[in-house]
């Protein structure tokens, strides 16, 4: 496990998975009682955990999340394939864990994302791909001003996690300062 400067760098170096979901656990060991009290972090945790609510609750209503059950089990494919993992930080990893989630040990299937199950994504926060992707099929099936709509409402889930994530990584290189003195 990297120490210092070095564990904000290794969830963008390290291209193993497994890797990066123990630097997210190691990181969840270290920083996540101090990050906790931090008011800033609650209230964007607090925002990002609506907003990821609001933008599901979005993708239901319009008939974006029955296109994509359809395409999944009906259409042979699904946007979630192998290797969708990679884009994925160890940060971002330890925002699920502090929004409560669990990171997967294994890979439930290994043609698709690893962190696809079977009842879909086990990530809250997720990568801008993944939360902002709109197929043609998509495209072609739901009326242009409902997907308008969803983009701007997965962009406030995106802006809201975006602000986390830097100030997550701020917050630990301070931390880490204060410790090295």
């Amino acid at each position: 496990m990297r120490h210092g400067n070095e564990s904000l760098k290794a969830g963008h170096i390290e291209n193993s998975i497994s890797k990066k979901i123990a630097l997210a656990y190691d990181l969840q060991s270290r920083y996540s009682k101090t990050l906790l009290q931090d008011e800033k972090i609650k209230n964007l945790l607090f925002q990002l955990d609506k907003n990821i609510e609001v933008t599901w609750k979005e993708m239901e209503f319009i008939g974006v999340v029955k296109e994509c059950n359809d395409c999944a089990l009906n259409g042979g494919g699904s946007c979630c394939g192998a290797g969708m993992e990679k884009n994925y930080d160890s940060i971002l990893l330890f925002i699920n864990l502090m929004l409560g989630k669990t990171l997967p040990p294994d890979s439930y299937d290994p043609n698709s994302c690893y962190f696809l199950s079977g009842q879909g994504c086990v990530l809250m926060a997720r990568q801008v791909i993944c939360v902002n992707y709109l197929c043609q099929r998509i495209c072609k099936n739901i009326q242009q001003e409902k997907l308008i709509r969803l983009q701007k409402i997965a962009g406030e889930e995106l802006k809201t996690l975006f602000l986390l994530e830097e100030y997550i990584k701020k917050k630990i290189r301070l931390t880490q300062k204060i410790y090295k003195t």
